[in-house]
């Protein structure tokens, strides 16, 4: 029986069998293929029938899944018509960005201060947005947890490296323990209860994760889940928390376990960016044909956790910031496609849309700078933008910035996203 090497014991056990260079790739490649984990296989079929054990199929959907859709999408909107009440139907759309979680933290609490933050009758959140989506959809009773998620040390040591080659071993850079403990730190049975409370008001918490084995994206019914209640909701609701902020290569990926139709397989699921930067229809092209006049006057707004376009700068030849500006890169174009998509959905069905992003001008550090220090100034940037009335552009006004700043040598500073010029909101 093969016993497996730790990190720490590897260089002894490669010493004893390989004295040469290519005996070591031989003993490396032995080992890994030996001490893998298994799982259990995927579901084969690209729709299935499959939940996690004890929750219903409606628990979540495919974001491909237009029978889904069509089934659903008209009852859906007719129960959030009714939890408006005489309100227009409020939407928020929280996007990844990895550090950048902190903007959007406080863009949401600034506009609490001044009482311009509605309550939404939908939430969606991916990755680092889907971290911020519980705290968003709770209100504003909620926003000391929220503060201390995003603007507390507990974020310094979010990326913990592995030791001597312990990276070989896994699926990720970084030691997946520092998030999983963040989640759970946060996601009480406190926080389940007043999940399933608000979801039984007819409001909707989505989160968006990405299922590797499908290549496709996952829309989860946090609402949902935690309503089932107890141990069981409080597990399946962190983990889809931390797969969907776990980002590809950087973190390892989540197994899900489901069940359907008498077997058992296990999922794989990373980073909801990977397939979605952010998302108010999962998908339009069967939406838009259909009429739905309780949308009439709904108003979206979206969050983008980074820039949409940023000043050339030399990437050093390192992993890391290659990594980094590869992932901001994606990000950045995603989000593009994204916001038209959902500006075209607003106009379709007479919504009104608005949304915030780092301007160009800011300096960001990128998605992977979990630094106290620079998350409290990003925290507190997005908090004075949205108390000054400063949070929120559209489209035309972001394309103007951007095409400006494009045309000069890069100027860093702190203004708002819909600045007025000559004024900063650092105090």
């Amino acid at each position: 029986m093969l016993d497996c090497p730790t990190a720490s014991s590897l260089p002894r056990v490669i010493a004893r069998r390989a004295s040469w260079r290519g005996g070591i790739v031989l003993v490396l490649g032995g080992l890994l293929a030996a001490c893998a984990t298994p799982r259990l296989a995927a579901p084969p079929m690209l729709i299935a029938q499959v939940a996690p054990p004890g929750f219903p199929r409606s628990v979540r959907f495919l974001s491909s899944d237009r029978a889904y859709l069509r089934e659903h999408l008209d009852s859906t909107v007719q129960t959030l018509r009714a939890a408006a009440g005489a309100e227009p139907i409020h939407i928020l759309a929280l996007s990844g960005g990895g550090a950048g979680g902190a903007f959007g933290a406080g863009a949401l609490y600034g506009l609490e201060r001044v009482g311009k933050r509605p309550t939404f009758q939908v939430v969606t959140g991916v990755s680092a947005g889907a971290l911020l989506a519980p705290f968003a959809f709770l209100g504003p009773s909620w926003d000391a947890q929220m503060k201390e998620a995003f603007d507390s040390h507990r974020v310094d040591h979010l990326l913990q490296t592995r030791p001597w080659l312990g990276f070989l071993f896994h699926p990720g850079i970084y030691r997946d323990g520092p998030l999983v403990e963040l989640v759970d730190h946060f996601v009480t049975p406190r926080l389940i209860r007043a999940v399933a409370e608000q979801a039984r008001q007819g409001r909707l918490l989505l989160v968006a994760t990405t299922d590797i084995d499908k290549q496709e994206s996952v829309i989860w019914n946090m609402g949902l889940i935690a309503e089932h209640g107890g141990p069981a909701a409080r597990k399946l609701f962190a983990q889809v928390l931390v797969a969907s902020a776990s980002i590809p290569g950087v973190f390892p990926p989540v197994i899900i376990r489901v069940r359907g139709n008498g077997k058992t397989y296990d999922e794989m699921h990373v980073d909801g960016g990977t397939t979605l930067p952010f998302f108010v229809a999962s998908n339009l092209v069967d939406i838009l044909p259909m009429h739905l006049p309780q949308l009439q006057g709904a108003k979206v707004y979206v969050l983008v956790n980074g820039q949409l376009s940023t000043y050339p700068q030399t990437t050093p030849e390192k992993p890391m910031a290659v990594l980094s500006r590869s992932f901001s890169a994606a990000l950045m174009h995603a989000s593009r496609r994204a916001l038209l998509l959902a500006a075209i959905f607003a106009r379709h069905f007479g919504m009104h849309f608005q949304f915030s992003y780092l301007p160009m001008s800011y300096p960001d550090q990128g998605a992977l700078d979990f630094n106290f220090a620079n998350m409290h100034r990003l925290f507190d940037y997005g908090m004075r933008c949205a108390e000054s009335d400063r949070i929120w552009t559209t489209l035309h006004q972001a394309i103007d910035e951007g095409q400006r700043a494009a045309t000069r040598l890069p100027q860093l500073s702190y203004q708002c996203p819909a600045a007025v010029t000559g004024v900063s909101p650092r105090g």
